[in-house]
């Protein structure tokens, strides 16, 4: 039976996070693709629509889907509250990393119908049509999810190739203009997940699969997508991959590099990837494709850190992908934790100024954050002792119940001084007047970053 759906995205409501959302909602269009033939679906995105209003005015659905974030928690809460209040007979669904990785806070506040684990496509579909059997008892829950939903390389090249043409892009796209200070790169930019899973393990990851291995878009698949879109939105300037293995399968990049250049399509590329995927013969192609940035997570410029962590690198890895991207002649973004929980003082130095190393060439940029987030479903939360949690009020909506919840807010480091530099680099965020300013409004990690690394290193001299 035709069902009428609602996916509803992470509500921010705050224009001091909007850098951390600069495309639309991806995963949830796919999923509208993916299930539309077979039901009515529709995506609420509170970014650019009155997520109040259009409750109030959509009539039923027979399931609403929520993508709660932990950044946004308190708000996704209340519009879970506010669907319920309006819609007592709809099926509340909680999907993705947050629902799966918190499913037993969601429970226990009584919220929600069903929490769906496992890649969003086939796993909302096996439920609205009940192709679901379970056979033991309902108080076991398994954490896991079931490779029975992932997606083929056909399947997910089919689901990404969406009707892009109605997507709010130019919302978005007017909207980041001022986020980004109208960074080439970022101008009128569509963002793309080209593979799902990663098997590499880092301990700060709450998606990482070690088990599972990347699946890719298939080349020739991959170029059809790109023609459709410069058809479907020809303002678009450049495609940015955001996945964390985009350039991993060094075969089928090469192959759709060079289709995509003899089919002459004319738009610049970015693309996150990992160090060890690129050599020389590959940038020179995926150069004359269009390349112009890349970007990759470094995470920390020291072996011991790296190797505690569990990232597939080192610093001489570090050190030879530098030198391959200047000798290419290819800026590169970079991204590191500088307070990490097992960092020394001396891991933090040499990261720091290995960061400013790389800004010494302009056209790169670097990500620091001075400490890892604490996300559910990752190693050092099911490990580490040291979390600090937040409390944030879920705000009433006409009416709607208004409760604290604890949030999981950063690991801290077990190392006095780091933790000590830590409390230091806090401070300085709440008194210096360069972070203060930067953070009134919307901003980029990157454009605190320099500034960040310096007073790092002039705090560790008094230490």
């Amino acid at each position: 039976m035709r069902k009428r759906v609602l996916l509803v995205s992470s509500w921010t409501n705050s224009i001091k996070v909007l850098g951390y959302y600069l495309s639309p909602p991806m995963g949830l269009y796919r999923i509208q693709h993916w299930l539309e033939k077979k039901h009515d679906v529709d995506i609420l995105d509170p970014n650019v629509e009155d997520p109040i209003n259009f409750l109030e005015n959509c009539g039923f659905y027979d399931v609403i889907g929520f993508s709660p974030t932990k950044d946004n928690l308190h708000n996704d809460i209340a519009l879970i509250h506010y669907a319920r209040k309006l819609y007592p007979q709809t099926q509340i669904v909680l999907g993705g990393s947050e629902a799966s990785n918190n499913y037993q806070m969601f429970l226990n506040m009584d919220i929600v119908d069903f929490i769906i684990m496992g890649e969003g496509e086939k796993a909302l579909e096996f439920f609205l049509e009940n192709k679901f059997n379970i056979h033991i008892s309902p108080g076991i829950m398994f954490k896991n999810k079931s490779t029975s939903t992932f997606l083929s390389t056909d399947e997910l090249t089919w689901v990404t190739s969406l009707d892009f043409g109605r997507l709010p892009l130019k919302e978005y796209w007017k909207r980041n203009a001022s986020v980004t200070n109208n960074d080439p790169l970022s101008t009128n930019c569509i963002n793309l997940y080209i593979t799902n899973n990663c098997p590499i393990g880092c301990k700060f990851c709450s998606t990482t699969r070690p088990d599972v291995k990347v699946v890719g878009i298939n080349p020739h698949g991959l170029v059809r997508m790109l023609e459709k879109i410069m058809i479907q939105v020809p303002d678009t300037k450049t495609i940015y991959f955001h996945d964390d293995n985009a350039c991993g399968d060094r075969k089928n990049t090469i192959e759709w590099c060079t289709e995509a250049i003899k089919a002459g399509i004319n738009v610049s590329y970015v693309a996150s990837s990992r160090i060890r995927h690129f050599d020389s013969e590959m940038l020179d192609i995926m150069i004359k494709a269009g390349f112009r940035k890349l970007s990759c997570g470094i995470e920390a410029y020291s072996d011991s850190l790296l190797k505690k962590v569990r990232k597939a690198q080192r610093v001489k890895d570090i050190d030879n992908f530098i030198l391959l991207m200047r000798d290419a002649g290819i800026p590169v973004h970079i991204n590191v934790i500088l307070c990490q929980p097992e960092a020394e003082i001396d891991d933090v130095k040499r990261t720091a100024e290995f960061c400013l190393r790389i800004l010494e060439d302009k056209r790169n940029t670097v990500g620091v954050e001075p400490y890892i987030k604490a996300y559910t479903g990752s190693w050092y939360y099911d490990n580490w002792d040291l979390i600090e949690y937040t409390y944030n009020t879920v705000p009433s909506i006409n009416g709607t119940k208004s409760e604290k919840i604890r949030i999981p807010g950063r690991f801290l480091p077990r190392d006095k001084k780091v933790h000590h530099l830590l409390v230091q680099i806090d401070e300085a965020y709440k008194t210096d007047g360069f972070f203060i300013d930067k953070r009134k409004e919307s901003y980029l990690t990157a454009q605190l970053s320099e500034k960040l690394c310096k007073l790092a290193l002039e705090l560790i001299k008094g230490l």
